[in-house]
């Protein structure tokens, strides 16, 4: 199925499974930032060690980082860095297998000591499942990282089923969710800093993509949308700051398999083809190079893509995501 984007032709056909990855937050300064900063540093030094930008693609790592890497990528996940300096790297590491989804996200020092993590489980169709993935990236990052006891102190705090709580270790303090089909935990080692992440956007505004898409006959409201065949929809959303640059855009369509085919990518087309910035070329590449049919995240010129979808013989929704990251421990 080629998809066209802005006259380029990116083939992907999206079969897998439909899940939201990531939380959406303003954070740092109004201009994209080189790479990792604190509270309690200076501006960043030194180029990423892949020598650019990164397009889901990793860095250089050694100590706890390494190892969680590998044991993480072992189980199957797919890991790519959102910066990687001489200052610290910010990693994440993503897992689709049936209707589980999963990722692995945390920062490390120049040394690899892990100093922030967040870990999530989905699995629509049994929270057990999302429990045994969960438990799999926990000890997989935890053993070497906060010990073999104190992973166990999560793992006790998991199996009382309590919605929210908090979990404290000689780590750090961890915050563990517990709601429906997923299991999050987010903590930070005591005595760091997170680092900042680049706060991205693209030269287009939400004013001129709007006034874009409604020449191609969309209606926009929250969104801007088209039917699709009988009761289908073809989508686009984003989100900006009046005025500003865009700091996310979705693009989907939804209805029957064989309307979707069609709406998907002539959705993608209008979208991107009305979109301006530097990333543009990147994250068609990226876009292109990962059109084998299956379900993607990785960190894309300082973006969180994701190319997620879901399907049965009656319905279909394909979607791709380009957000900016937030990471909060």
């Amino acid at each position: 199925m080629p998809l066209l984007i802005g006259g380029g032709v990116v083939g992907i056909v999206l079969i897998g499974l439909l899940v939201f990855l990531g939380v959406k937050a303003l954070g740092g300064d109004d201009e994209p930032e080189a790479g990792p900063t604190t509270s309690q540093s200076t501006e960043p030094t030194g180029e990423p060690s892949n020598g650019g930008e990164n397009n889901g693609s990793l860095g250089n790592a050694t100590g706890q980082a390494k190892t969680a890497t590998e044991k993480l990528q072992g189980d199957g996940y797919q890991c790519s860095d959102l910066f990687n300096t001489g200052q610290g790297a910010h990693r994440g590491c993503f897992k689709y297998d049936g209707p589980t989804a999963a990722e692995a996200i945390f920062q490390f020092q120049p040394d690899g000591t892990i100093i922030g993590v967040k870990l999530l489980s989905t699995n629509r169709e049994n929270v057990n499942n999302a429990g045994v993935t969960f438990d799999s990236a926990l000890q997989a990052i935890g053993n070497d990282t906060f010990g073999g006891s104190e992973v166990k102190k999560i793992q006790d705090a998991v199996k009382t089923g309590q919605k929210s709580q908090k979990v404290g270790s000689t780590w750090g303090e961890f915050e563990l969710s517990h709601s429906g089909d997923r299991l999050e935990l987010s903590g930070g080692k005591s005595g760091s800093d997170s680092f900042d992440l680049p706060r991205k956007s693209f030269d287009t505004t939400a004013e001129q993509l709007v006034a874009a898409l409604k020449a191609k006959n969309y209606v926009c409201t929250t969104s801007c949308s088209k039917k699709v065949g009988k009761y289908g929809t073809q989508r686009v959303y984003s989100y900006g700051t009046k005025g500003e640059g865009l700091r996310s855009v979705e693009v989907s369509a939804s209805g029957e398999p064989e309307d979707v085919k069609k709406a998907f990518p002539a959705a993608v087309n209008d979208a991107f083809g009305a979109i301006k910035g530097e990333d543009i070329a990147a994250l068609k590449a990226y876009l292109q190079a990962h059109s084998d049919g299956k379900a993607y995240s990785a960190y894309v010129a300082g973006w969180r893509v994701n190319i997620i979808a879901d399907k049965d013989d009656t319905y279909a929704r394909s979607e791709i995501e380009i957000e900016y990251e937030s990471f909060y421990v």
